[in-house]
């Protein structure tokens, strides 16, 4: 199944191959400093808070930034937002969590409604220029975790912790579409389980596409997938898609250069049973180097131990970069 999975992403990128102009020649300056000064410099030309393209220019300074940072060392960057919440608070946390292949499995001791949340992400590039300077076969990492931090009674556990690799492929397209502009798409292979044993064992994996779009302000993100089958006998969670659908919609709203609204969507698509889930973000500076994040969470599918039960989550903290 991967063996399909890696063609499905070299057809997507032939597909999208056309003849763009690559940014300045900064990949021809040795030394590492002066030359990330050079795509700094390349992608923030008329960047300001008064924009009418400040979405796209924030893209543009992403993707600028990475190919600098990669092409003198194979090194981290980030992919997904990644974020510290030290304080969250439920509404009704998930005492008895649920499948219907393995039962229930319930916690030795009384949930507390008040707990930690954290998640980092990150991704590296593994084969850059595939087709031409845009494309880029990328391995990404995402983990979250959700954690007891007050529940002294229990010996504060780490009471979920969800790992999500995936290997993709995304093309710069940098196309005006209508009103904006098309940045990228970019197809890929997902895993993600929470590395549990039975009856708390969560996992599924997906072929995934996605999209981004820039308009003014805003930068919109479409994420369908398709969920590779399991057989019965060793899906851990067969019912997933009732509660998760088959993709989510990101929208991220750029106040100014500093401050970042978003919001992810997601939905069933059933007429009867249907069901939805957002989560709410916003960040703001904090100092010259940190920013403040405060995240709502109403829905399915927070993390995998909880996709069939509903979280009600708010929490404060910091995270270390936005999605844009």
């Amino acid at each position: 199944m991967r063996r399909y999975a890696l063609s499905t992403l070299a057809l997507l990128s032939i597909a999208s191959h056309y003849a763009f102009a690559d940014t300045p020649p900064c990949r021809d300056i040795s030394d590492p400093e002066e030359r990330l000064s050079c795509y700094d410099a390349a992608s923030e030309q008329h960047l300001s808070d008064e924009s009418p393209r400040l979405a796209e220019q924030a893209v543009d300074r992403t993707f600028a930034r990475e190919r600098a940072l990669t092409s003198f060392a194979s090194g981290f960057v980030p992919h997904r937002p990644s974020y510290i919440l030290p304080a969250t608070w439920m509404s009704s946390p998930n005492q008895n969590p649920v499948s219907p292949n393995l039962g229930v499995a319930s916690y030795d001791g009384e949930l507390d409604r008040e707990e930690a949340k954290f998640q980092i992400s990150f991704k590296v590039p593994l084969l850059t220029g595939v087709f031409d300077d845009r494309t880029t076969l990328w391995f990404g990492y995402t983990q979250i975790s959700v954690w007891q931090l007050y529940n002294s009674e229990s010996s504060r556990p780490f009471r979920e912790t969800n790992y999500e690799p995936e290997l993709f492929m995304r093309y710069e397209t940098r196309l005006t579409l209508g009103p904006g502009r098309l940045d990228y798409i970019a197809g890929g292979l997902v895993h993600q389980s929470n590395g549990q044993s039975e009856p708390r064992s969560r996992s599924w994996d997906r072929f995934t596409a996605e999209a981004g779009y820039s308009m003014g302000r805003w930068l919109l993100i479409a994420r369908p997938w398709y969920r590779i089958p399991e057989s019965r006998n060793e899906d851990d969670n067969p019912d997933i898609e009732r509660f998760l659908g088959h993709g989510d919609l990101w929208g991220i709203y750029k106040v100014n250069d500093e401050v970042n609204l978003s919001m992810r969507l997601r939905n069933n698509l059933r007429r009867t049973d249907n069901k939805t889930s957002v989560e709410a973000g916003f960040s703001f500076p904090l100092g010259e180097s940190l920013k403040g994040f405060v995240q709502y969470y109403n829905g399915y599918g927070e993390t995998m131990i909880d996709y069939n039960s509903r979280i009600h989550r708010f929490g404060i903290g910091i995270t270390l970069n936005n999605l844009l």
